[in-house]
């Protein structure tokens, strides 16, 4: 009787356990399957995420190879501003553009996805324009990604120093910012970036550089060498007549332009309140001697203003652009991003345009805000009668000639010279004239340049920059 009664018990006990049993299988077996959709449609959604975002970032890359065929176009090839009102301009749209919308295609042809660009262009003074660039793929569930970014231009402000003739680096000069030059290099100073030549070897006795025989394309005691290299491609100089050939139709359209003066040429001031005083020069002070190295004998000219007469007084160019076929003479406080730009037409070898820096050139302040392009035909000086401390915060370029200090027969040892900015020359450059034992002769005891490094995607207005667009940055939102 008790084997029976215990066996009777247990058997009302199993059916519960089993109805409990089955409902926790039962339970995980929902909740797996569940699981396992939502997961499925999480990743599926991510999938749609990935190719909305890649769709987005196939705008930024459209507008990027639209820019490198037309850098000026910010409307995508519409002559309309945004929200597809031809009525609207850049300024109603606070200078954004767009949007403007293209299909997506697959390899095979087929339609994707769609993007939708929105444009803001380069601000004066830089290269740098804004793309904003909405992506959606087809079957997405309508799942937009948005991609902000930004492309542009190097400039050949990148260099603190780019020449297309030997340069020499003295002992106590020291270089910040990159430098090249498409002859040798002689660095006996120190570098703090880049030092890149386009020649294996040269003739050094032939670059007057104290030494003779076939020389490394770069070599002396500087250093560090580990940041030379050599050969590296040629920068080609003749680009920059193009820029001074179209600086100068924009500066007849939007910028202040004037011709030959019949003088001897403009005076240039810059004022710390965003203006400019422009005077014509009457006369000029006695010639004196100086020495030509590309003729090999001595020359006669007259250099230091006597006399002037006041044009007037401007605000800046509204892009940024005067342009002088004449000579120039500058100083001043700059205020604001500009370019003089010194050149006449058509070309003559024997009466290039010139620039000389006939004070000191300040920005109000080095923050990035304000700069200055100096672009001559030919020579850019600094005249004998200079001062002798003098600063020049400005990229300074010469197409044809030199950027430099002359050899006078009548010597002026002065103390120091700061260039804020950088070098950009054809011919030889020097701030120095020493002997065999390296003691000034004529010219700045003291050289020092400063790299600004503001200039590679914000250089002067319509200064000259590289084929190519890249992007700089990019975010996803």
């Amino acid at each position: 009787m008790f084997k029976l009664s215990w066996y009777k018990n247990q058997s009302g006990m199993i059916i519960p356990l089993i109805l409990v049993m089955t409902s926790i299988l039962l339970i995980l077996a929902v909740s797996l399957m569940t699981w396992t959709l939502s997961s499925r449609k999480d990743v599926k959604r991510k999938i749609q995420k990935v190719q909305s975002l890649q769709v987005a970032e196939a705008g930024v890359n459209y507008y990027k190879w639209h820019l490198s065929h037309n850098s000026s176009d910010f409307m995508d090839g519409n002559d309309w501003c945004c929200n597809n009102n031809p009525a609207l301009t850049y300024e109603d749209c606070s200078n954004v553009c767009g949007p403007y919308e293209h299909e997506y295609k697959d390899y095979n042809d087929n339609v994707v996805g769609e993007f939708s660009l929105r444009i803001t262009p380069a601000e004066v003074g830089s290269t740098v324009v804004a793309v904003e660039s909405s992506g959606v793929a087809y079957g997405s569930n309508n799942i937009t990604k948005k991609v902000s970014s930004y492309i542009g231009k190097r400039s050949l402000a990148e260099f603190s120093f780019l020449s297309a003739s030997p340069i020499w680096i003295g002992g106590d000069e020291g270089t910040s910012g990159p430098l090249h030059s498409n002859g040798g290099i002689r660095f006996d100073g120190t570098s703090t970036a880049e030092v890149t030549s386009a020649v294996a070897t040269y003739n050094c006795s032939s670059a007057s550089h104290g030494c003779s025989g076939v020389k490394d394309g770069i070599w002396g005691t500087g250093g560090p060498d580990t940041f030379w290299r050599f050969p590296v491609p040629v920068t080609d100089f003749d680009l920059f007549s193009v820029s001074l050939a179209n600086m100068k139709i924009d500066a007849l359209t939007d910028g202040i332009y004037y011709d030959d003066s019949g003088d001897e040429g403009y005076f240039i001031e810059f004022l710390s309140d965003a203006t400019v005083d422009i005077y014509t020069v009457d006369s000029l002070e006695s010639k004196i001697w100086y020495y030509n190295y590309e003729s090999g004998n001595w020359k006669k000219e007259a250099e230091e203003i006597q006399s002037k007469t006041l044009l007037g007084n401007f605000a800046m160019p509204s892009n940024g652009l005067i342009f002088i076929e004449d000579d120039v003479w500058v100083q001043g406080s700059v205020n604001g991003k500009v370019t003089l730009a010194a050149a006449r037409f058509p070309e003559n070898a024997n009466n290039y345009a010139r620039i000389r820096i006939n004070g000191n050139i300040n920005y109000i302040a080095r923050d990035g805000n304000h700069n200055l392009g100096l672009m001559s035909q030919g020579d850019v000086l600094v005249p004998r009668h200079a001062p002798a401390d003098l600063t020049i915060d400005a990229m300074m370029l010469s197409q044809r000639g030199h950027v430099y200090y002359r050899y006078y027969d009548t010597h002026s040892i002065k103390n120091s010279i700061e260039v804020y900015g950088g070098i950009i020359t054809n011919l030889f450059w020097t701030w120095t004239w020493v002997d065999g034992s390296m003691t000034t002769l004529d010219g700045y005891n003291t050289t020092n340049t400063i790299y600004n490094n503001n200039l590679t995607f914000n250089p002067p207005p319509s200064f000259p920059t590289s084929e190519n667009f890249e992007v700089l940055s990019w975010k996803e939102e």
